[in-house]
C-alpha cells in the first residue's frame, strides 16, 4: 500500500498514551471507546476506534456509531472494518470522524448520496525550506522542471529551483538561474505539495504561470499522488 501523504505517526510513548486515552470528558454521553481489529493468519491488517450512543424513537432504534480512526492495509480489511461498524445492533447511523476523499468506503457504498458526504479542512502546508521540501517528497512521474517561486515572507525561498526526479525515486532540488518553466507563489506550491490539489487546477485559476509549453501538464502529473492526503491527528 502506498504511504498516505499527511499521515501523522505516533512515535513516542507519550504520543501513544495520549492517542489511546479515553477521558470521560471526550465521550459526550457516549460509551467508552472500543477498538475493533481485523487479522489475517494472526497478523493485524486493520483497526478502527469507535464509540456508540443509544437512542430510541417511535420508529425504532436510532443509535449512533461515532467512528474515529479507521485504518486498513488492503481492500479485504477495509470491507471487514466497515462491515462491523455499519452492522452494530440498535445503530441507525455511522459518523466517521475524518476519512480521505478516496477512502474505500466511498466505493463500498451501493449509493453514496444518502451518506451525505461533507468536505472539511484537514491539512495546511507552508513550505519554509523550498529546496529541502521539494527533495524530500517523491514524484509520480519522471520530472525535470525549473520552478520560479515567490515568497514574500522568506526571501531564501525566492527564485528559481530545478527539480529532478525519476518516478517514485529520489529527488533533487537545486538553485538555478535557468529560465523558469513555471512560476508560482509558495502558497500554491504548498497547496500542491501533498498531491491533493493539482498544479493544473491552480493554473486554471490563474495561480500558476506556464512559460514552457506543456510544462504545466507534465509537472502537474509528477506532483500528483495515487492516494489522497489526510491527517489522522487533530491539532
Amino acid at each position: 500500500m502506498l504511504n498516505r501523504p499527511g499521515w501523522a505517526a505516533r512515535e513516542t510513548d507519550a504520543l501513544q498514551a495520549a492517542y489511546w486515552s479515553d477521558p470521560a470528558a471526550f465521550r459526550k454521553g457516549r460509551e467508552a471507546m472500543r477498538i475493533v481489529v481485523v487479522e489475517l493468519d494472526g497478523e493485524p491488517r486493520g483497526y478502527a476506534r469507535f464509540r456508540r450512543s443509544l437512542a430510541w424513537e417511535p420508529e425504532g432504534p436510532r443509535g449512533t456509531v461515532s467512528a474515529g480512526e479507521v485504518v486498513a492495509l488492503d481492500a479485504a480489511a477495509a470491507r471487514a472494518l466497515w462491515g462491523v461498524l455499519t452492522d452494530l445492533d440498535l445503530s441507525h447511523e455511522v459518523t466517521p470522524f475524518m476519512i480521505p476523499t478516496d477512502d474505500p468506503l466511498t466505493h463500498l457504498l451501493v449509493d453514496p448520496r444518502p451518506a451525505s458526504p461533507r468536505l472539511a479542512d484537514n491539512l495546511w502546508v507552508r513550505l519554509v525550506d523550498v529546496p529541502a521540501a521539494l527533495a524530500a517528497r517523491r514524484y509520480a512521474t519522471d520530472v525535470d522542471v525549473v520552478l520560479h517561486v515567490r515568497d514574500a515572507r522568506l526571501p531564501g525561498n525566492e527564485g528559481g529551483w530545478r527539480v529532478r526526479a525519476d518516478a517514485f525515486g529520489e529527488a533533487r532540488a537545486s538553485r538555478t538561474d535557468d529560465p523558469a518553466d513555471l512560476s508560482l507563489d509558495v502558497r500554491d506550491l504548498g497547496a500542491a505539495y501533498l498531491g491533493g490539489v493539482t498544479l493544473a487546477s491552480l493554473g486554471a485559476a490563474g495561480f500558476v504561470t506556464e512559460h514552457a509549453p506543456g510544462a504545466l501538464a507534465s509537472t502537474s502529473a509528477a506532483f500528483a499522488w495515487p492516494v489522497a492526503p489526510v491527517c489522522s491527528w487533530v491539532f
